[in-house]
């Protein structure tokens, strides 16, 4: 009898730890839904299977259901060759519905909910990321949703609103892009204690409020780079309406965004209820980078703001940032922050709960077992069925990849592919590289990305277009020219060899001032500009001058940093489309020295200034100064013609228009007589008083 009641004990607390085990996610399993090769084929079905703390991952393909997570699963979507998986409800309803507390939804592509939301959340604790939500009436809707947090979504083209908040409280939106939608963000009046910062807004009308006790902008002050300087400040959010400035160059504007509190104003109070972005962020936030908080969690530092006096304000409108200490606040609570929200067991009896407790955990122990076993012996009810609406998977290209034997030819070079030639990188070099692609090319060179096997650093490897000796001499020119500078906005040579065949080896950088859109603000043409003249003072310090600076020339790292590039070279091969070339400099950006040094004189310092002020004229206005139908009408207008004002193309550019227009003098003595002097004259750009 003892022994049984050992053996039944024994057994008893196996089922006990076992059912605690099975709560505590030890035994969560994982699933996959596609259309071959996986568990299942319909996300739902998979969802019905499962059990709470299960992973479901779904893998790409075309998935016409509506989805409805009504138990704590983690559903993660997977690009497995043929993009992220993409939810279409067919117009029946909300794509996804989350009514389980402690859900996680992250990497779907969501389309098509015509009268209802992408995703709709109507429980606590759940996390939804990295999502693309488009062509929905609603993206991403809360009711009765507490402690959610949102981050890392792209929701587009709602006809009604992108995020759309009711009675949900202490949810964090962060780090979404809400773009061209109907309306951003709605919050109502007991939709309170939201914290919404780091996002990208630019709709039609970006905010339609009822809540006066959000939060917009981060709790701490974060630590980040912007134009590749390192700033330590809080952060709001991009609006695309807001037309406020950022004299300072941290990326904050120096005026808030007034969020319009619609619906409750008082007009007995003396305030009004309006609440305001104090760090709106001049650029959408992909432009600010290692971004990180500087405080010990726990420590915020907030602005004393004054209480704004009684003004009509239209959403969006700038108005005055008086400066604000910054004081030490209590830390922020808990019950704000996004948590996983867990039944309490405080309003039982102790000892009933206990009891419940551990049936719980007895009768949950016994069921992962039974189904586990059960499910170990027989396929899942949706394996052998076909789903009419899936797609097969397929590659990054729609098609089968292979992997060729060699790494050349690398690309097909669009001037040469008439002919049917390719670009090859030399076999010589392959020993040194590894993942080469062609990325351009140059006057006499191309170009090409490449990981060097030493330390997988990315760098770019240039090799002369042909070893002829016209080619060589201006390939080794370069070199001698380049090889000497060191600065932080001019692209840095790593390596130089003629063996075993002639190559530069360089930082790599993939982006150019050739392919930003223009006009840009004038403040951010400003810090690009005198990023660049810097540069070109310090070469011409050391006797080079460039001779050839337009936008094409200027690489823009991530953080937006202009480096020159190409230093020396002389153009022998026009390579630009639309874009006349004469004597080893492009004629749109040319100097009238170049075009006429008979009349002008030869080139020198002031030629790369003249040629700066031509890429400052285009970067303000979207238009180069001196243009015409053919070489003979661009050089005549070069050497005759006066330029349009800045202004008269953006009247915004009128508080640089001197300085541009000092630039582009004919005379190269009537010009900047150095960088420095160019340089001198931006500091002051918005002092009008000075004569700027």
């Amino acid at each position: 009898m003892m022994r049984i009641t050992r053996q039944i004990c024994f057994t008893l607390v196996v089922v006990l730890i076992l059912g605690a085990c099975s709560v505590s996610g030890v035994f969560a399993a994982e699933h996959t839904v596609g259309s071959s090769g996986a568990e299942f084929t319909n996300i739902q079905t998979a969802i019905n299977w499962a059990l709470p703390g299960d992973t479901i991952i779904v893998r790409s393909g075309l998935y016409a259901e509506r989805v409805r997570i009504d138990k704590p699963i983690i559903l993660l979507g997977t690009d497995s060759g043929g993009g992220a998986p993409f939810i279409d409800p067919q117009y029946e309803g909300a794509a996804i519905e989350i009514l389980a507390d402690g859900c996680t939804v992250k990497g779907f592509e969501i389309h098509n909910s015509n009268l209802f939301g992408g995703i709709h959340i109507a429980s606590n604790g759940n996390t939804v990321a990295d999502n693309i939500i488009k062509n929905n009436a609603l993206g991403i809707s809360f009711s009765s949703a507490d402690k959610n947090s949102l981050t890392g979504n792209t929701i587009t083209d709602s006809t009604s609103a992108g995020i759309a908040l009711e009675d949900s409280k202490d949810n964090l939106i962060e780090n979404n892009r809400i773009l061209d939608n109907t309306v951003g963000i709605t919050l109502d009046e007991s939709s309170r204690r939201t914290h919404i910062y780091h996002n990208t807004f630019s709709n039609n009308q970006n905010v339609l409020s009822k809540s006066a006790t959000s939060e917009w902008e981060s709790p701490v002050v974060m630590a980040y780079t912007y134009l590749g300087r390192k700033i330590d400040s809080q952060m709001g959010n991009y609006w695309g309406d807001y037309h406020g400035k950022d004299v300072n160059g941290d990326g904050i504007g120096d005026t808030p965004y007034v969020v319009l509190i619609s619906g409750i104003q008082n007009p007995w109070l003396s305030t009004n209820q309006d609440v305001l972005d104090l760090f709106p962020l001049i650029d959408p936030k992909d432009s600010y980078h290692d971004i990180s908080p500087t405080l010990e969690p726990g420590i915020v530092k907030l602005p004393v703001v004054p209480t704004p006096v009684v003004t009509i304000f239209s959403v969006g409108t700038p108005i005055p940032r008086t400066p604000t200490a910054s004081v030490t606040a209590t830390p922020v609570p808990v019950s704000t922050l996004p948590a996983i929200i867990l039944p309490s067991l405080d309003h039982l009896p102790w000892i009933p709960a206990l009891l419940g407790v551990f049936a719980l955990f007895a009768i949950g122990g016994v069921l992962i077992i039974y189904k586990r076993m059960k499910g170990s012996r027989r396929p899942s009810p949706d394996t052998q069925s076909s789903h009419p609406f899936t797609i097969p998977e397929l590659s990054a290209s729609g098609a089968t990849i292979t992997t060729p034997a060699t790494t050349v030819p690398v690309a097909e070079d669009p001037d040469e592919a008439v002919s049917g030639q390719k670009i090859y990188f030399p076999k010589d070099l392959e020993s040194k590289y590894t993942g080469i692609r062609y990325v351009g090319r140059g006057g006499v060179a191309h170009v090409f990305a490449a990981h060097r096997k030493t330390d997988d650093k990315l760098v770019a490897v240039k090799i002369p277009i042909s070893f002829d000796e016209i080619t060589g001499k201006c390939f080794l020119n370069e070199i001698a020219a380049w090889e000497k500078l060191r600065h932080l906005n001019i692209l840095e040579i790593l390596a130089v060899n003629i063996l075993p065949v002639p190559y530069v080896e360089m930082e790599y950088v993939a982006g150019s001032l050739d392919a930003v859109e223009k006009p840009i603000p004038v403040w951010k043409a400003v810090h690009i500009i005198n990023s660049i003249a810097d540069a070109l003072q310090y070469a011409h310090t050391r006797g080079i001058v460039h001779r050839d600076i337009k936008p094409h020339n200027i690489l823009l790292t991530p953080d937006f940093v202009p480096k020159i590039t190409d230093w020396g070279m002389s153009k022998i091969i026009a390579t630009e489309v639309n874009k006349s070339s004469i004597g080893g400099f492009s004629l749109s950006y040319a100097a009238p020295e170049q075009v006429s040094p008979a009349d002008f004189g030869r080139t020198d310092a002031r030629t790369d200034i003249y040629q700066l002020g031509v890429v400052f004229y285009e970067l303000v206005t979207g238009s180069i100064p001196f243009g015409g139908d053919s070489i003979v009408e661009v050089g005549n207008a070069i050497v005759r013609e006066k330029p349009i004002p800045p202004s008269e193309y953006n009247p915004e550019a009128a508080i640089v228009e001197k300085i541009i227009l000092k630039c582009l003098e004919k005379d190269p003595a009537d010009r900047y007589q150095s960088a420095a002097d160019l340089s001198e004259a931006l500091a002051g750009y918005l002092d009008e008083d000075e004569g700027v």
